[in-house]
């Protein structure tokens, strides 16, 4: 809300309502021309002066307030309702403290006729109103100019997680790996070798259209993770297992595409893969909001593959969405990277802040 505490805009809307309620004034004090004169015009622009920063500053306090209780996520009639009372609230007790203030501390008796009293409450509502108004639009462009910028950069990242992934997938030896390993099936069994096949293809085809979509279910990205997987397990035989705990009521919750895929990649990149002792990759939900992938540690010999861009993608994936910190750990023997599970009802929310 930087635009909410910009000293220029307070001191211009300041001195406009001041020029507004002075004209008010002189536009009375011209119907009896004998009360016209500097020194009650001086008066009388000070009064307005000091009255217009009043109503100002506790209208601006009242909307800064609000929005930071309850943020700018979605245009509701409630919502404004809410903050209408709050603004009417807030210069009622300005109204009353400034009768008060004249009434003890003037010399000046306040108006007590109950007319002049309700178009006094009346005069602060409409100004309070339209500051209000004011402040709401200026958050609204400012909460949509950065909703605007972070849907563009989760944007780039998911084209750069998509190609990362495909670079992946077409680098020389992954795909010399898959085509000795699918020449080896075709030698010793050929309905693995069509099944290899048709997982291949379901690998490249979900890789292609990922970066279509800001999230995916997580029944999809299960789907295109046991395919991947079994490319990778094909090859390793009992040097890797994949374990899926997840129960059925969470696959229509949202992930961001490939996640999985990076972190399954990562878990074979940084580890040693053998029969005599199989990494073990497990996925499962925790307290029904996370999920959860788990790999043994079994670093690499020498120098492992550096995919380190590909989790801090993730990370920033995931901050771009406004939720919860993606946590990553290593403990216990296992590196552990939990990803933050994403409600249907959250997508409006969660796309368009």
């Amino acid at each position: 809300m930087k635009l909410a505490k910009s000293y220029r805009i307070r001191i211009t809307g300041i001195l406009i309502i001041t020029l507004m309620r002075l004209a008010l004034m002189i536009s009375d004090e011209i119907e009896s021309p004998d009360s016209l004169s500097f020194i009650s015009f001086l008066e009388n622009a000070g009064v307005s002066l000091v009255l217009s920063a009043l109503i100002w500053e506790i209208t601006r306090w009242a909307v800064v307030a609000f929005n930071r209780r309850y943020p700018l996520k979605q245009l509701s009639a409630k919502r404004f309702g809410k903050e209408a009372l709050l603004v009417l609230g807030v210069n009622a007790v300005g109204y009353a403290l400034t009768i008060a203030w004249y009434f003890f501390f003037t010399a000046v008796p306040p108006p007590t006729h109950k007319i002049f009293l309700l178009f006094g409450l009346l005069d602060r509502f409409i100004y309070g109103g339209l500051i209000a108004a004011l402040y709401e639009l200026l958050i609204f462009m400012e909460a949509w100019k950065k909703a605007t910028q972070e849907a563009e950069e989760l944007k780039q990242l998911n084209l750069m997680s998509q190609l990362d992934s495909l670079k992946s997938q077409v680098k020389p030896h992954f795909m010399f790996n898959n085509f000795n390993t699918l020449t080896g099936l075709v030698e010793k069994d050929k309905g693995l070798a069509v099944k290899f096949i048709a997982e291949l293809s379901k690998v490249y085809r979900y890789l292609l259209q990922s970066n279509e979509k800001e999230l995916v279910p997580l029944a999809q990205e299960l789907q295109f993770t046991r395919s991947y997987f079994f490319l990778i397990q094909t090859r390793f035989r009992e040097g890797v297992d994949l374990k899926v705990r997840v129960e059925e009521r969470f696959l229509n919750h949202l992930i961001a595409p490939l996640t999985l895929q990076v972190l399954v990649e990562h878990a074979i990149q940084q580890n040693q893969v053998g029969a005599r002792n199989p990494l073990l990759i497990d996925i499962k939900v925790e307290d029904d909001t996370w999920l959860v992938v788990i790999n043994n540690l079994q670093p690499k010999r020498g120098e492992p593959g550096v995919d380190a861009n590909s989790l801090q993608h993730i990370i920033n994936k995931y901050k771009l969405l406004n939720q919860p910190e993606v946590f990553i750990s290593h403990g216990g023997g296992c590196f552990t990277v939990k990803i933050p599970l994403i409600l249907s009802a959250q997508v409006h929310e969660t796309l368009h802040y």
